[in-house]
């Protein structure tokens, strides 16, 4: 049986707004003997865990924070609602939310202040989509893929935006899809650079293994593209969140296996799968001190 070769990705784990919402969400349990967090301040289970042992409590709502505490704007960001509530209630509001997130607010924003049809290409149930619609002032709409044009009411001029953490292809067709039906078309391509160069690094290494483990949260929406996009190179892809998932039968006549993982996912996590594939490899392995972060 010949040895199994580790791969991984460069752009793999935390982004920069996760590491600063992190550094954020540390200050203010050190600062404060209070503290709440407007829902999980970023979807992986095991960091919300750690910030809970160290005092923060996740609430769904502002009205469930007692006055003059403190309260965390999670990274995927809040509507204006939520300001003015922290304000009235006297609540001190640490803002957490990712300055790439807050650009396409801005520009959602912008767009709606135009009377432009505002499209924001994203996941519905997703709190940074939704709160890119509330701070449009509700003027804006959610659509998921191009092929839900048909079910919206198309005016003439019309400006889109992307959540974050889209694909390109999918903000390219629903362009290319709108271009024949208005007569002004703007679009602000808001996907973050570190998406898609994590995307673009993590398509590369699938097309070069026999296997391809993605890591990170089951409800981040990154991290599950990531595990899409991988799957449609052909390559089995196995989408975990920490590594006592993995199963030594994933390895059956297997030679390479690939390594990324999400924008939320810690560098332990990370760490933890390559240890556990070592040791379900056994005397199999070649370099295993290849990079995986």
């Amino acid at each position: 049986m010949s040895e199994l070769r580790i791969l991984g990705v460069d752009e793999a784990g935390f982004c920069f707004g996760v590491r600063r919402a992190l550094q954020l969400a540390k200050e203010a349990t050190e600062k404060h003997p209070e503290v709440a967090c407007l829902g999980p301040l970023i979807h992986n289970r095991q960091v919300v865990e750690d910030l809970e042992r160290r005092g923060m409590r996740v609430v769904e709502d502002i009205s469930e924070v007692r006055s003059h505490s403190a309260a965390l704007v999670r990274a995927h960001g809040a509507g204006p609602t939520v300001y003015q509530a922290a304000r009235d209630a006297q609540v001190e509001l640490i803002d957490a939310t990712c300055p790439f997130v807050r650009r396409v607010q801005q520009a959602a924003a912008q767009f709606a202040e135009e009377d432009y049809q505002v499209l924001v290409l994203g996941e519905r149930d997703h709190p940074e989509a939704q709160a890119i619609v509330a701070h449009a002032g509700g003027r804006a709409t959610i659509i998921e893929s191009a092929a839900e044009l048909e079910q919206i009411g198309i005016t003439k001029r019309v400006a889109v935006v992307c959540q974050t953490t889209q694909r390109i292809d999918t903000l390219q067709e629903l362009v290319s899809t709108l271009l024949p039906c208005v007569s002004e078309l703007r679009v602000a391509n808001t996907i973050c650079d570190a998406t898609s160069k994590r995307q673009k690094a993590s398509v590369a290494l699938a097309q070069q293994v026999d296997l391809m483990i993605v890591i990170g949260g089951y409800h981040s929406a990154n991290t599950n593209r990531l595990a899409q996009i991988c799957r449609a190179t052909g390559t089995r892809t196995e989408h975990i969140e920490t590594a006592a998932e993995l199963r030594g039968e994933w390895l059956d006549e297997v030679e390479v296996v690939g390594i990324t993982a999400g924008a939320s996912t810690p560098p332990q996590a990370v760490e933890d799968v390559r240890t556990r594939l070592l040791e379900l490899a056994g005397e199999r392995v070649e370099d295993p001190s290849a990079p995986a972060t």
